[in-house]
This record gives structure tokens, sequence and C-alpha cells, in this order.
């Protein structure tokens, strides 16, 4: 956080270095900045001057400020953004920076029922709901057809689960107060998010693409080793748009389920994301030892 003062206005207010640091309200109203940026609504520059004021919850009120605010324009687009399309004039396209597995909005109210989202690092994430939202995440990034962004966050929020402090008390709780993931009332929600603010769809769509970034390189503390997930995807794992196949999701769900690793296709998709993971991880890894075992052989024999 940096703190920013205005002494003659008297103002003192903590500006966020990324979206990490935001708070929901924040977190939105950037959200919606970059949305309307990114397809050509407002300018750069609109960008940059009314992400200062939202992130310091201040409108213009004299010419110093005015003036503060300016310079306030570079702090922020150096620490949210990432310069892209750089070109020998000076012109360049900025990129918010997806560094972050908290969600900063875990839950949304936008009338009289509350939507809760994935918790921070998706530790309530279901296989099946990852499944899904992935390639509805994926279909968006070709085609931008904006109906999938709703979708996309029906998937995610959810209502909280009938006689939820009841069920936190059984050994069976799996932590995740929301209703479980199911196609039954899902056009219901993307009919009321569909009234919802661009910037807290939006910034559903953005916090799964920071995931997204994390899962595909993450190293993860799993008893006395560190797993590194980044095996489980080809490239570098630095571009959000990730293909499906790279990982195979939808053809491990039915082999894990023909297996009855997991129990049956229905038990698979209800399973904890990061549980998967490990699975598919351990797979992997045991596939690189056979692959290996095979080429040494071969060279012994060559």
């Amino acid at each position: 956080m940096h703190l920013i003062e205005f002494p003659e206005a008297k103002i003192k207010r903590y500006l966020p270095e990324d979206l990490s640091e935001c708070d929901a309200t924040q977190y939105i109203a950037i959200c919606d900045l970059v949305f309307k940026y990114q397809f050509g609504k407002i300018s750069k520059l609109d960008l940059l001057t009314h992400a200062v004021y939202k992130l310091l919850n201040m409108k213009p009120k004299s010419t110093e400020e005015i003036h503060n605010v300016v310079l306030l324009q570079e702090l922020i687009e150096n620490s949210f953004f990432t310069r892209i399309n750089e070109l020998d004039d000076g012109n360049y396209d900025l990129q918010i920076n997806q560094n972050y597995i908290n969600n900063p909005v875990e839950k949304f109210k936008p009338l009289w029922i509350t939507y809760y989202g994935p918790s921070d690092g998706y530790q309530n994430m279901k296989f099946g709901e990852y499944t899904d939202a992935l390639r509805l995440f994926l279909q968006f990034n070709q085609s931008h057809d904006f109906n999938l962004l709703y979708e996309l966050a029906a998937v995610l929020y959810r209502p909280k689960k009938r006689f939820h402090w009841i069920k936190k008390r059984l050994s069976s709780y799996d932590g995740d107060i929301r209703e479980p993931y199911s196609i039954h009332h899902l056009q219901e929600r993307i009919d009321t998010f569909k009234k919802l603010p661009i910037g807290f769809i939006y910034g559903v769509y953005l916090y799964f693409a920071s995931m997204q970034l994390f899962v595909s390189s993450a190293s993860v503390p799993w008893g006395d080793k560190v797993l590194d997930l980044s095996i489980l995807f080809k490239g570098d794992g630095k571009k959000v748009e990730i293909e499906a196949s790279d990982i195979g999701l939808d053809s491990v769900a039915f082999a894990m389920a023909e297996s009855g690793a997991f129990g049956n296709f229905e038990k698979v998709q209800n399973t904890s994301f990061w549980v998967i993971m490990i699975k598919m991880y351990d797979a992997r890894i045991n596939e690189l030892k056979l692959k290996k075992q095979y080429d040494n052989a071969k060279d012994t024999n060559t």
C-alpha cells in the first residue's frame, strides 16, 4: 500500500499497489475500467485518471488536487499495469497485472440474495466446477462473446447452502458454504447476473485468469515436498490462453471415473480441485519416470 497525502485538502488515503491489495469495491471499480479500456470504450488516459479517483475514493475539487492526480497516474500505471505493443513513436497499450490468488470479491449481494464465489487459492473449488469454468474461460478468450462471462460468473458464484450452519458441524463438511454446483439453476443465475455491474462480472473473469497463471506454474507444498505443477502444462505458463488439451481435463475426469480412484464420474466432479491436480501430478511424474527408463534402456541397446 502507498500512503497518499494532500496536505492542503487535509486528505490522507492508502493507494493499493495492485489488484491483490484492492478491497471488493476498489476491485470491481478497476475491473470495470479495465473492461472498458480493453474493449475500446475509454482511452488509456481515461483509464488511469479514473483509476486514481476510484482507488482513492475522491472527486476532483481543486487545481492542486488535479495536479497531484496527474502525478499518481504514472504510479498506478507502473504498479497495476504492464506496457505491451510498444511502438517506435512511443505509443503502447496497457495490460493489467495478474499476480494474485486471493479473491477480492468472495461474496456479492446485488439485491436480496448473497452469492459466494471461490475462496482464496481455490480452496473450495470442485473439479467439475473448474472444468466447466475453464471451458467458458477459453471460449471467451477466442470469441469475446460477453454472454460467456455471465455464464462463467454463474458457474463460480452461488447462494449459500441451505442449513449450512448445521452442515459445518458434520465430519463430511467440505469447507464450501456455497450450494453444490449443478446446471439446474445455472440459467436462472445467468439471467440475474446479466443485470449486475460489468465490473463484477469481468472481475470474476480476471480472478480466474490470475488463478490460471498461478496453477500453470505453481509450486505447491505437499508433505515434505514441493510439487511443480508446471509439468502438467505445455509452454512456460505465462500466457492466459492455456489450451484445455494441455492437461486433458475432460479425459482426466472420465479416466479417473473408470479407474474408480475417486468413485464414479459424479464423485470425481465433486472432488476437490486440488486433490485432482495432485493426482494428475503423481500420474505425470510416473509417466515421466517410465519414459526415462524406456529411453535409458533404448540407449543401452543401441
